[in-house]
């Protein structure tokens, strides 16, 4: 039973940082284009060639964890569980997932900060401090796979 609520907390935490970091991307608002601004826009873009990267695996970790956390945070549990590594999204079935909803309630929001990322192959740790509003502020050791996409999968360690 402990071991589930350090999971549920952990994914609360996955969750806050996707939270705070969709929140703080900011931007400068851009003004209305007139049809005339379209029209000159489109032209220009014809002739110009972009480039366009994808984003390294590094950011591609980053994000899975951010929207992780994000999805435990508004309580998105579709998102939530799809995010998750196939044998970790397997256990999240009945009393598991009823005990996750409930810790969220109970103990609200958690917000992430993720500080560093390794990764080896298809296997990534992304190391974050997490804070929730009942449990304070711990380090966790977030694992990822690459399945399909980066998943989360069972956390490795809390400090």
């Amino acid at each position: 039973m402990a071991s589930r609520r350090v999971l549920t907390v952990i994914g609360a935490m996955l969750v806050t940082v996707a939270l705070s970091a969709a929140c703080s991307r900011g931007g400068t608002p851009v003004a209305e284009e007139t049809t005339a601004q379209s029209t000159q826009t489109s032209a220009a873009e014809t002739t110009t060639t972009t480039t366009t990267t994808a984003p390294s695996d590094d950011d591609q970790v980053r994000e899975t964890v951010m929207a992780f956390q994000q999805a435990y945070n508004t309580q998105n549990w579709d998102t939530y569980l799809e995010l998750m590594c196939p044998s970790w999204r397997a256990q999240y079935t009945g009393p598991v997932m009823d005990m996750t909803k409930k810790t969220r309630i109970d103990q609200g929001l958690t917000t992430m900060t993720v500080n560093s990322v390794q990764i080896v192959g298809d296997e990534a740790t992304a190391t974050v401090d997490a804070q929730n509003e009942m449990l304070g502020r711990k380090t966790l050791d977030l694992k990822l796979v690459r399945e399909d996409g980066w998943r989360m999968c069972m956390p490795s360690g809390v400090r």
